[in-house]
């Protein structure tokens, strides 16, 4: 029985997609659009990208400070250990100092920082871990 209600339905919207061929391609285009877009967001969050992912300490020494001036500034650490990048952010983890931490740094000096998220470079995003803490 329900198996018929289900037929019905998927015939009822084929008939309404061949009665309305524009309206069944502008579905088809944007479902596509949805999905992808989706794939790519999931795909970034589940890699640990914009402070999602672990939270490790790490004791690094750094070696360079600067900032990456693109479409909107961060504070960037170079270190012995890797890059790691200090921004503010809303969620998942409140940092509302990040001027502060990034004055606490000096070149040469070594540190025990906090971090969250794992470095992610693609062809359409460049991000690096998070130092949300310094000590």
């Amino acid at each position: 029985m329900i198996n018929k209600a289900i037929g019905k339905t998927l015939d009822a919207m084929y008939e309404w997609i061949l009665d309305h061929p524009a309206a069944g391609i502008l579905g088809m285009i944007s479902t596509t659009i949805v999905v992808l877009v989706g794939s790519v967001v999931l795909i970034n969050y589940s890699n640990g990208v914009s402070g999602f992912g672990p939270e490790y300490v790490n004791q690094v020494t750094v070696q360079r400070l600067y900032v990456d001036g693109g479409k909107s500034s961060h504070y960037m650490v170079g270190t012995d250990k890797g890059v790691y990048e200090i921004s503010n952010f809303l969620y998942p983890v409140q940092i509302y100092n990040c001027d502060e931490l990034y004055s606490k740094l000096e070149v040469g000096k070594t540190y025990l920082v906090k971090l969250k998220g794992n470095k992610v470079t693609n062809w359409f995003m460049q991000q690096y871990p998070y130092i949300i803490e310094i000590r």
